[in-house]
């Protein structure tokens, strides 16, 4: 029986049940080598350095399993558009949304393309962050894909938590290929792909499939391609409408089915059967003005559901998961540990990660958060503050 077998059969109790311990202690080195009542510590383990957090809550650090954090550009103009009631389908129509941020990458050098997502990537941090998702998908050109890639690989390499790249370079089709969106397709497939994978930039295949960008076709076409070559697959799913990307997610066991606004009754089930996380982006929903995924139904459904924040210049310009959780717990009825539970430890499930990060156990990553407070029902409850004090990756505080 596999993991997902495993976890989606009382997926609800799971959730819920996040195991708080009291006067607890841990000891740590790269991994948590010990968990448990501070009046057990073992006589014969030996540390170095006594740390005192009491009255202070430890908790995962957040897995933000899907963003956008590397681009250039600002489109701060289209968000007050859309707030004047203009719709985003009509600005990207126009030659704004996702185009908009292309433009401006192509004219950005690799170097500013990092500046960008290294000082994203520590708002992350400071907010409780230790697991990044980046994704490329700006470039929409080899030459330009590629740049976005080794930015977020610049971006790796400053900031001291767990990055994982994601090739997306299906994100939208180029104003140059808009009346031959075939020939781009086979792009992707022919050239993109393989080029990618020869860089070993990237972990995962992304595409966006929804009306206006990607057909069911074209999506299986260039996902299948991205198999055979060893990526890891994720699909942006039914976040305009109803248009059957969750089944094709689970039809090509994808390891996650992103966003999922207009997700249907069949296309959760088949998410179900095949293991395939539900990964929620409120953020986006809340942006956007439309309607939240229904966490709930997907939840009592016995899906896995992650939350992540979708930053990204356009739709969801936050890196920060504390108001994440708290647009999941007020607009999606979620309960406070369903989405603690989602941020962590199912958001590792999402980069196929479950083994390495996303809770406190013995032998994975001294990832965690300590926050200012002696309940973590304040991340909800007391909103729109940070309450993170430190951050801490593979044993060393960074924040």
């Amino acid at each position: 029986m596999s993991q997902h077998d495993n976890i989606r059969g009382h997926i609800r109790e799971q959730m819920n049940d996040i195991s708080v311990l009291t006067n607890a202690a841990m000891i740590i080195t790269d991994t948590f080598e010990w968990i448990g009542s501070s009046h057990d510590i073992p006589s014969d383990i030996h540390y170095d350095e006594l740390i005192d957090i009491a009255g202070k809550v430890i908790l995962p650090g957040f897995v933000d399993s899907h963003t956008h954090c590397v681009f250039a550009g600002d489109r701060s103009d289209e968000f007050a558009r859309r707030l004047r009631g203009v719709s985003y389908s009509q600005i990207a129509s126009e030659g704004g949304g996702i185009l908009s941020t292309v433009s401006s990458v192509r004219k950005a050098s690799i170097e500013e393309l990092a500046e960008k997502g290294i000082a994203l990537a520590l708002e992350a941090v400071n907010h409780g962050t230790t697991t990044l998702e980046i994704k490329s998908g700006y470039g929409l050109s080899l030459k330009s894909e590629i740049a976005l890639l080794k930015a977020i690989d610049i971006v790796r390499q400053h900031v001291p938590i767990r990055i994982i790249s994601t090739f997306m370079g299906a994100h939208d089709v180029p104003p140059e290929y808009a009346h031959d969106r075939q020939t781009y397709v086979s792009m992707v497939i022919n050239e993109m792909l393989t080029a990618v994978k020869e860089s070993g930039l990237a972990e995962f295949c992304d595409i966006f499939t929804d009306t206006g960008y990607f057909t069911i076709e074209d999506s299986i076409r260039i996902m299948e391609s991205a198999a055979s070559l060893g990526f890891k697959l994720k699909v942006h799913a039914d976040e305009l409408s109803a248009f059957g990307a969750a089944e094709m997610a689970a039809q090509l066991h994808a390891v996650s089915a992103d966003h999922l606004l207009f997700c249907s009754e069949q296309g959760m089930h088949a998410m179900r059967e095949s293991g395939c996380v539900a990964t929620l982006l409120p953020g986006t929903a809340y942006t956007l003005r439309l309607p939240y995924a229904s966490a709930r139904t997907m939840i009592d459904a016995g899906l896995i559901v992650a939350l992540a924040s979708d930053c990204n210049p356009g739709s969801c310009y936050t890196p920060n998961m504390q108001t994440i959780l708290s647009l999941a717990c007020m607009n999606m009825g979620m309960s406070m540990e369903e989405a603690l539970t989602a941020a962590t430890l199912h958001g590792a499930y999402a980069l196929t990660r479950e083994h390495e990060c996303g809770s406190i156990e013995s032998g994975k990553s001294a990832d965690f958060i300590v926050l200012d407070t002696d309940s973590y029902t304040d991340l909800i409850y007391h909103f729109g503050v940070n309450h993170v004090q430190q951050t801490w990756a593979k044993g060393k505080r960074i924040r």
